[in-house]
């Protein structure tokens, strides 16, 4: 009976202790193990996409595991789990697009609905959708002759050129820079039917130009400076 322990139930046991101690060994991660580390320097659980990642095991402070996906790591309202806000020109999902409103232009005058705007995530320099526009000055889109740069028809009872009055010609304000909006100042008798131009000492500068997007100036005179357009 002590030969049979000692030939088979001994050796088991031992085995079992072995592979036991063998094991516990190998739970966790080997210390050696390096990860790829990326500064999270605003805190928002994602890591910096423009620099190289920090290569070891343990996690340096402010540091990230294995995710470089934020586009604005000074800013924790930046990162691919946040929400796009329209029409600030910020890449808030860090997605490369931009949310903008476009409008409608169903009449095809270049004006657009401002009952009909529309949030779109584009990319920089893109086109409007099809059909759409990146204004809201028609006040009439089923109509093509009636937007903000039409002349006002006396005795038809419609605002054509929608400045808000109705069938009054008499109204002008000048035009010094000649891109036909005019400014704050009235003119008696030459001028233009809108007062729409926000700088007009340059015939650059007015409503509904292309937006130059390095300048600077508030190109188109929405109110934004620099936006995509």
């Amino acid at each position: 009976m002590r030969t049979h322990v000692l030939k088979t139930i001994l050796p088991t046991l031992l085995l079992l202790v072995a592979v036991f101690i063998i094991g516990s060994g190998c739970t966790g991660e080997p210390q050696d193990y390096s990860y790829h580390w990326y500064p999270d320097l605003d805190q928002d659980g994602f890591g910096d996409n423009s620099v190289s990642p920090t290569i070891q095991h343990d996690q340096p402070l402010n540091y990230t595991k294995e995710n470089h996906s934020d586009c604005d790591d000074t800013n924790a309202d930046i990162n691919p789990d946040a929400i796009e806000i329209p029409d600030n020109i910020i890449d808030e999902n860090c997605n490369g697009a931009f949310g903008i409103t476009f409008y409608k232009d169903s009449d095809n005058d270049g004006f657009g609905d401002p009952e009909s705007g529309s949030i779109f995530e584009i990319e920089l320099g893109a086109d409007a959708p099809n059909g759409m526009v990146y204004n809201n000055a028609d006040c009439d889109d089923s109509n093509d002759m009636i937007n903000p740069l039409a002349d006002e028809i006396v005795g038809n009872d419609i605002d054509d050129n929608c400045n808000g009055e109705i069938d009054i010609d008499d109204i002008r304000y000048i035009d010094a820079d000649g891109d036909g909006y005019g400014s704050s100042e009235q003119s008696p008798a030459e001028g233009v039917f809108n007062s729409l131009d926000c700088d007009d000492t340059n015939p650059l500068i007015h409503p509904y130009a292309k937006e130059n997007k390095e300048n600077g100036i508030d190109d188109d005179c929405d109110g934004t400076v620099d936006e995509i357009v």
